[in-house]
């Protein structure tokens, strides 16, 4: 993942149990993936927020644990996962004063609003609170003229995000969980974006979900990607599913705001 930092951080004051200011500082971050509209394929600009991964994300499953792209990136690049980390702490900070936690949903929104067409919650982390989704929530509601997108395995929380209407959910599933995502996808009419580890297709899947191919089932390094033997055995219906980006990767030509598919709100 091709990671570019911004130098210029959202700084908050909070007390200490002392009674002391501490200046907090929050991270964001952006890589040519996710970035079509802020920036170029080599040059993006910042327009996520991300915590760390797994201990973040209460919703994961042993398939998204063992698979989790966001292990490379602490291993390939600490000082981007550090940030995470510090995010992942501050974050949980502001979050248990609810007059601390609006103040930074107005500068998330400022900062946002300023920098940003569209926005990602979590290159790496989810949903760990409900007072987190509302956080979420409230920074798109401030933020009418930005684009939110988010990817959650934290369904309990689905609920509070709702009343946000420029604000995209998409229920991340795999063969661990669809069962209880298809539910909750039916339930508050949202997409489902499976993650097939070993090829797996369900056949709950409807035409405007998408599929993410684990590594092993990309043709990324092929001369034709379609030859993949997987993709070959696809039916022309679940093609039209499968995420071009991760499938053929990543280009100018290819980066998250190009399909569109994950940044518009479900559709039966």
């Amino acid at each position: 993942m091709k990671t570019n930092f911004i130098h210029e951080k959202i700084t908050f004051n909070i007390d200490d149990e002392y009674g002391q200011s501490q200046t907090l500082a929050f991270v964001f971050d952006g890589n040519s993936k996710i970035t079509a509209s802020n920036g170029t394929f080599d040059n993006p600009k910042p327009n996520a927020f991300s915590t760390v991964q797994i201990s973040d994300c209460p919703g994961s499953t042993p398939s998204c644990r063992k698979a989790c792209y966001v292990h490379g990136l602490e291993k390939y690049a600490p000082d981007v996962h550090n940030a995470y980390k510090h995010n992942s702490i501050n974050i949980r900070r502001v979050l248990l004063d609810e007059n601390n936690s609006a103040i930074l949903s107005d500068k998330f929104a400022r900062w946002i609003k300023a920098n940003c067409n569209e926005f990602r919650w979590h290159v790496s982390g989810d949903i760990f609170s409900r007072e987190y989704a509302q956080f979420i929530k409230h920074v798109a509601i401030k933020t009418p003229d930005v684009l939110f997108w988010i990817y959650t395995r934290t369904f309990d929380f689905v609920e509070e995000l709702n009343g946000a209407g420029n604000l995209v959910v998409n229920l991340s599933a795999d063969i661990d969980n669809d069962y209880e995502a298809f539910n909750y996808a039916d339930e508050y009419n949202l997409r489902v974006c499976y993650f097939s580890n070993t090829g797996e297709i369900p056949l709950r899947l409807r035409d405007n979900d998408v599929i993410f191919p684990n590594y092993s089932l990309r043709g990324r390094e092929m001369d034709n990607p379609e030859d993949h033997k997987w993709w070959k055995e696809l039916t022309e219906r679940q093609k039209k599913m499968v995420c071009p980006v991760d499938f053929y990767g990543q280009s100018e030509k290819r980066r998250c705001g190009k399909c569109k598919r994950c940044m518009k709100h479900y559709k039966k």
